[in-house]
């Protein structure tokens, strides 16, 4: 079935007529079609596969206020797909009227009074968006504003929140979701079956959040406020002190979820007061969202070998949070990568999970092993995660972009005691009690105290292992194991007998 439109109503109403503006338009494209964009979309051919679906060609899909000229067709050709139409192909043609400076007549409205700008040509920037100047028009609130002052304003509320940067993403991530699907082919999710569970959702955002058409991204620095000069060496340092225990640094002050999403709500109230009614959600972390590829698509950096975010006057010490908008604002521009022949991260991964550039193997992870791993860690990737027994900074640690990696603002994250330096017998000997109370408000609480002694296990029997321990050192660790031998947990069993090199009572289910 083909449709084409021009001045006059569609028999079927697969599309909106062009001939008349509705100002109320961008607020739902359409009911039963496409928005109506008069001297904008000169003629729209949808093609669905079965005839049979002619009827059912509603497209239900709220778009928001605002659109940007260059991104319609992918669009037009995200609300079919949304509809369910998989195999639909919508193409767009849009006339030469675009960016001559035509405005709707702002008396034409309908539905909610939601308002619409129409083309604007800026010769200043030498660039023509839609919506860089936005009117949203209500009963409760008249205001107007410039897109690409709007986004210098949320910079500014953003720094004064302790945030780094600010961009500003659209939500076609369409190209994206091959890797995504075959990253989960090959299994390198590993137990993390909500990756699975989610599918192509983290890839469509307005799928996740009906509505969105803009994302917001933000970056927050996480280096603990009194970081001295050499912190990378130091922290390498640490790899050859086998009777302490390493957290990762991002891990040793308070949970960076509950950080960045409270400033997160800040930033997005504070956008809802000046714009006006707004639909918007905030997420850090928490939610099926391709959190780098829209960073990298905002400029915020570019994706490493590591497969995180590098950023030329920050490194890869920061934390990623995004508000989804129901507004369009002017999208950031992304930056070009900057690794060139390094390899560095890829040698330094102690598992080698980093199979390829770019392609990361959870299975192997260490930080995904100590963290997101439930189970029993594999034997054969026990005497390779050493003495980290939360998370892992390798591959950024050696990255020569993190000699420029930024000290946060915020006391947050300044790391808290027991948490950083502590002897590994001193953390096996922490009680459930002892390591609620010491985790409280912390990232590390989430795995609970049975992994914390898995963990631990694991390093102990690492430097045990190992000749770097002097007699006595040997003698506290081997006491401090015995001591957990009898643990109601048999996971902790487990790796508490491996760690003493003594035969496991009974085999940990996996």
């Amino acid at each position: 079935m083909q449709g084409d439109i021009s001045h006059r109503q569609h028999a079927g109403r697969l599309v909106w007529p062009l001939g008349k503006f509705e100002a109320g338009a961008g607020k739902n494209i359409a009911e039963t079609g496409f928005l109506p964009l008069p001297r904008v979309i000169e003629s729209v051919k949808v093609k669905v596969p079965d005839v049979q679906l002619r009827q059912l060609v509603g497209l239900h899909y709220r778009i928001g206020r605002a659109f940007d000229a260059a991104s319609h067709p992918q669009c037009l050709q995200q609300v079919a797909h949304q509809g369910g139409f998989t195999g639909t192909q919508v193409t767009v043609q849009c006339n030469k009227c675009v960016g001559e400076g035509w405005r709707a007549d702002p008396l034409l409205r309908k539905g909610d009074g939601v308002g619409f700008i129409s083309p604007f040509q800026d010769d200043a920037r030498g660039r023509a968006f839609y919506n860089r100047v936005v009117t949203i028009n209500s009963t409760q609130i008249k205001a107007q504003f410039d897109g690409d002052e709007m986004v210098a304003q949320i910079q500014g509320w953003a720094r004064e929140l302790g945030f780094s940067q600010i961009g500003v993403a659209g939500v076609d991530l369409s190209s994206a979701e091959a890797g995504l699907l075959a990253w989960l082919s090959h299994g390198f999710h590993g137990g993390m079956g909500y990756m699975a569970h989610h599918g192509l959702k983290r890839a469509r955002p307005a799928e996740l959040v009906p509505g969105t058409v803009s994302v917001i991204t933000a970056r927050m620095d996480y280096l603990p406020r009194g970081t001295e000069d050499g912190w990378a060496d130091a922290e390498l340092a640490r790899l050859q002190r086998p009777g302490e225990g390493i957290v990762s640094v991002y891990a040793r002050g308070r949970d960076y979820h509950k950080v960045l999403r409270n400033r997160l709500q800040q930033l997005a109230d504070r956008m809802a007061a000046h714009m006006g009614p707004l639909g918007y959600r905030v997420f850090t972390d928490s939610a099926p969202v391709l959190e780098a590829e829209l960073a990298s698509r905002s400029g915020q950096g570019w994706r490493g070998k590591h497969t995180l975010l590098l950023n030329r006057e920050a490194g890869s010490m920061f934390f990623l949070g995004e508000v989804y908008l129901d507004v369009a604002l002017p999208p950031s521009a992304p930056v070009e990568a900057h690794c060139g022949s390094c390899s560095a991260c890829i040698s330094a991964c102690p598992t080698q999970a980093i199979v390829a550039p770019h392609r990361l193997d959870a299975r192997r992870c260490v930080s995904y092993l100590t963290i997101e791993h439930d189970g029993p860690i594999p034997l054969e990737m026990r005497p390779l995660i050493g003495n980290r027994i939360y998370g892992c900074d390798d591959c950024q640690v050696v990255c020569p972009w993190n000699k420029f990696a930024k000290r946060s603002t915020l006391p947050d994250f300044d790391a808290r005691h027991g948490l950083t330096g502590s002897a590994l017998a001193t953390l096996m000997d922490w009680t459930e009690d002892t390591f609620l109370r010491n985790t409280e408000g912390s990232p590390i609480r989430r795995i609970g105290h049975v992994r914390w002694l898995r963990n631990v296990a694991v390093a102990m029997g690492n430097a045990l292992q190992g000749s770097a321990l002097s007699t006595p050192e040997r003698a506290v660790l081997v006491q401090s194991l015995q001591r957990r031998i009898s643990h109601p947990d048999p996971l902790v069993q487990e790796h508490v007998l491996w760690a003493l090199q003594l035969p496991a009572l009974t085999p940990t289910p996996s």
